[in-house]
């Protein structure tokens, strides 16, 4: 008997979690950012590095990140027309980067995700899901093929995330460089068409 009510209890558990999400998922709003998004989006860059990357990148580096540099650096060098966030009622709860004119050698490569941050505290919750096939749909109506993410090897949660959303490990592998270190990145392909 005990067996049952527990299985019962984990079942409304899960029904109550569900409903939940659908729930948040229903409230979230994907569209383009804008430059008063910035500081938002820096926030839940520097958030996720710290709490993702620790044991991955070296702790010097997550101690020492920089918000008002981090936050410049989005003023000057980003192309804010090729970010899109997921908000909530004037919260930004994720941010995707991408690039509509990738040029790769291999696999026919013509467009990138440079960057997806969800805020660690809502991850879970369909949102990295919700940026992606919003960046899709965009690649598709501009008639793109195929689209490239990278992610650090050792990110297994990312790994996992974008092997679930269909995408496929491609042979290529490329490093990102911070601080004098090395860190492996693995990339993974998307049919767009």
């Amino acid at each position: 008997m005990k067996l049952i009510e527990v299985e019962d209890e984990n079942n409304k558990l899960n029904q109550q979690k569900n409903k939940r999400k659908t729930i948040l998922e229903d409230k979230i709003l994907i569209r383009k950012a804008k430059n008063d998004d910035i500081e938002q989006i820096v926030d839940i860059n520097i958030k996720d590095w710290k709490k993702v990357y620790k044991g991955i990148i070296d702790n010097a580096i997550l101690d020492n990140l920089d918000r008002n540099k981090k936050v410049e650096k989005w003023r000057k060098n980003y192309n804010i027309g090729n970010v899109i966030v997921a908000e909530e009622d004037g919260i930004i709860l994720g941010y995707c980067r991408y690039d509509d004119n990738a040029v790769y050698t291999n696999n026919d490569i013509d467009s990138e995700i440079n960057a997806l941050y969800v805020d660690y505290d809502k991850l879970g919750n369909g949102i990295g899901r919700k940026l992606v096939e919003y960046v899709m749909n965009d690649l598709k109506n501009k008639q793109k093929n195929k689209m490239v993410i990278w992610c650090l090897e050792k990110n297994q949660n990312a790994r996992k995330f974008y092997e679930k959303m269909g995408g496929k490990l491609i042979n290529d592998e490329k490093y990102f460089e911070k601080e004098g270190k090395r860190y492996k990145e693995v990339g993974y392909i998307y049919n767009i068409k």
